[in-house]
């Protein structure tokens, strides 16, 4: 009974880490470097984009709009963005999501996730293949196209 609760929690802890940034903004905890490969494994299928950015990041701010764009033209059943912030002051991060309308899942990140990223500056995007391969991997502003030739290349593969 234990085994079946705890599946049944993992779900629930799944769905939840996966509907749009929006439902799932508050109470959020921070994600680490484990979580963050744990949500790429389980997309497995998907093509998987992560934006690193930072609410006093401009070419972070400048990104949103675009991948907000993109994530309403890009069915969720084929793309998977997430967007993982680094900001160190909770409630900065709290404010900007309040005001860019995330309608993608975005969450904090524990420190790990910088190092294990080898984040040395932002923003960054990595795009990881239905396969779960890195394929891609770009520090600075990414245009909206760009990263749409990109995700359409590996939807095909």
């Amino acid at each position: 009974m234990t085994k079946l609760f705890r599946s049944a929690f993992l779900a629930a802890l799944l769905t939840v880490s996966i509907v749009p940034a929006t439902l799932a903004q508050t109470g959020d905890q921070p994600l680490s470097s484990q979580e963050v490969l744990r949500l790429v494994s389980q997309a497995r299928g998907k093509v998987v984009v992560i934006n690193f950015w930072a609410s006093w990041c401009g070419p972070c701010r400048q990104e949103v709009p675009e991948l907000i764009d993109l994530r309403k033209r890009l069915s969720p059943d084929k793309v998977l963005i997430l967007g993982l912030s680094l900001d160190q002051d909770p409630s900065q991060y709290q404010n900007f999501i309040a005001r860019a309308k995330f309608n993608y899942p975005v969450h904090l990140t524990k420190p790990d996730v910088a190092q294990a990223y080898s984040i040395r500056s932002i923003p960054r995007t990595v795009v990881y293949s239905p396969k779960g391969e890195l394929v891609h991997s770009q520090e600075g502003y990414m245009p909206g196209a760009q990263l749409e030739r990109i995700i359409q290349k590996h939807l095909g593969a």
